[in-house]
């Protein structure tokens, strides 16, 4: 079977660098974690999940802070809307330090963003309109109901990958570091019991932390510290929901923007793609040469991809229990200065980047390579990465 729809993953990560303020999501955890548990946390024996998918709608004040090295370099407040379990989602600016788009409306397969100043909406067609958020909830509680006090004695397992550091900011430059997750009670924050989880380093630098504040009925993340070091900088981004309420019962309206009668609506162009339920099938129907990765054991092809347009490129995805892995070739080469010191694939020099996706990339002549990983070391994404090499004829 093959489906085809339009995807902008070229414009939403352009344009996420403006907006990533107000959009820092829940997405932002890993994948997989080592646990480090205490003689009194509690095993979470809900259905995390379903717990989270099941609210009907989430009204609340939404404001986000980022620091750099102590000093406040933007703070914005948003009016947000959000229907959990799905992309849709309203935040509308009621005042910010810096620039932002006034309004950002999602109905789950199209976001607007909205300039007032400018009487200017840009829409771009979303590829997916679900969600991982609630399974990577599930994840997180599961680790955490790993951890006995029997292992709080015993050294904790290796964790990958780094957690993530907000596209358009500073990432770590340094390798991938074991990571575990920890309990640390729960506190009460504005009004709600909530669980309090902290992910950093094993050997306790504090080079990159994360600290959330979950709900202990709904499992809804109400508050979020991330705080990483790079080339001397001191980042820390907080997000903060308050007056929250659930199952507010919101309406389709909310996530259906209405702008002014002057205001001049965008639509990129976007590239074709088209979704394929086996690589034999991508094969079958494209000239490039696909990709022949030695996939680690446990891993399962969940699609192949192929996208025309301005660039033409091919993909694979494959996913177990805890993480994710996809090898994309695009007939658009260039790494260059980019290459990280020491790291080459079949002789050509890679580069190596770490956030929500620790990335390899290298080019053969004509093609540029990336494998990226969610839950994945960078060693291994290399190792993944030899195995293609640049194949003869490239």
């Amino acid at each position: 079977m093959v489906t085809r729809h339009l995807t902008s993953e070229r414009l939403v990560l352009t344009i996420a660098t403006v907006v990533i303020v107000g959009v820092l999501a829940v997405s932002i955890w890993s994948l997989a974690f080592a646990s480090t548990g205490t003689a009194d946390q509690p095993q979470i024996d809900a259905d995390v999940q379903q717990r989270y998918e099941s609210i009907d709608g989430v009204n609340a004040t939404q404001t986000t802070t980022i620091t750099r090295n102590g000093t406040v370099a933007s703070r914005t407040t948003y009016d947000t809307v959000l229907q959990p379990g799905t992309e849709k989602k309203r935040l509308a600016v009621v005042n910010s330090t810096v620039e932002r788009y006034d309004l950002r409306v999602s109905n789950g397969s199209a976001l607007w963003l909205y300039d007032q100043r400018r009487a200017k909406a840009t829409r771009i067609s979303l590829s997916s309109p679900g969600s991982d958020r609630g399974k990577r909830l599930q994840r997180l509680f599961a680790s955490l109901n790993m951890a006995t006090a029997a292992d709080a004695a015993t050294d904790s397992q290796s964790v990958e990958p780094l957690p993530v550091v907000p596209r358009g900011e500073q990432r770590p430059t340094e390798s991938a570091r074991s990571m575990t997750v920890s309990y640390r009670g729960t506190e009460s924050l504005d009004g709600r019991e909530v669980y309090v989880i902290h992910v950093a380093p094993k050997d306790d630098t504090a080079t990159y932390e994360q600290t959330i504040w979950v709900d202990t009925e709904q499992f809804f993340p109400v508050k979020k510290r991330t705080a990483w070091t790079a080339d001397g900088e001191r980042t820390v981004v907080t997000t903060t929901y308050t007056d929250v309420t659930y199952d507010t019962g919101v309406s389709e309206d909310v996530f259906t923007p209405s702008f002014p009668d002057n205001t001049t609506v965008e639509v990129p162009e976007t590239p074709e793609r088209q979704t394929y339920e086996s690589v034999g099938a991508l094969k079958a129907d494209t000239e490039v040469q696909v990709p022949e990765p030695d996939i680690p054991p446990g891993y399962e092809l969940t699609y192949a991809t192929q996208t025309r347009g301005r660039v033409h490129s091919v993909g694979l995805r494959y996913m177990n229990r805890t993480s994710l892995i996809t090898v994309a070739k695009y007939d658009r080469p260039g790494v260059g200065d980019n290459a990280s010191e020491g790291v080459t694939i079949d002789g050509q020099p890679a580069q190596v980047s770490y956030g929500l996706t620790t990335s390899v990339s290298w080019s053969c002549e004509r093609y540029r390579y990336t494998i990226r990983g969610e839950g994945v070391s960078a060693d291994r994404l290399i190792t993944i990465g030899q195995s293609v090499g640049c194949p003869s004829g490239e």
